[in-house]
């Protein structure tokens, strides 16, 4: 069962209406942009914000109004990663509000989301989606080192410990 696009809006909208550091922000606007969802294969990008072509995201006066769409990985609206789509729609609202940079205020105000074990699922959840999308393994043949890809290695990558070309191997579901 998956959690709508609507419901993970309003539960974020609510927390931050919650937060000292928005008390002074009109979180409205937010309400109105739209919400979509980013490709299923995608392995790296969990959500996006596109803003409307033309913006300058250095500019200082960003606002909502400068967003075309949020994007949420499909994947992440499950019931086992509802916590993590929140915390992304959350990370995403902050480039809406103008923070379009990951820099150090960016940083503090994404830290303030009170679900603290949210946040660090982002790994869990590209493992996730690497086993979900994959077609082949890569295998080191010197320290049995293996992952899951989408695409064959086809000796154009190399094991970060050991320096040997990685192999294709059948892919072994667990």
């Amino acid at each position: 069962m998956s959690t709508s696009l609507e419901t993970i809006r309003f539960r974020v909208m609510g927390i931050m209406s919650q937060m000292d550091v928005f008390s002074d922000t009109n979180l409205q606007p937010l309400a109105e942009i739209k919400i979509g969802k980013i490709r299923k294969n995608a392995t790296r990008l969990h959500g996006v914000c596109r803003y409307n072509l033309g913006v300058d995201k250095k500019r200082k006066d960003l606002s909502p109004a400068d967003v075309k769409e949020i994007s949420l990985h499909p994947e992440s609206l499950s019931e086992e990663w509802t916590r993590y789509a929140e915390f992304l729609l959350f990370h995403e609202f902050l480039h809406a509000l103008g923070y379009s940079g990951h820099n150090r205020a960016f940083r503090k105000l994404e830290a303030l989301w009170p679900d603290i074990g949210a946040k660090d699922m982002g790994l869990k959840f590209t493992k996730y989606l690497r086993r979900l999308n994959a077609k082949y393994s890569w295998k080191c043949p010197n320290c049995d080192w293996q992952t899951e890809r989408s695409v064959r290695a086809a000796g154009r990558y190399v094991c970060r410990t050991c320096r040997v070309k990685l192999v294709d191997c059948a892919l072994t579901i667990e």
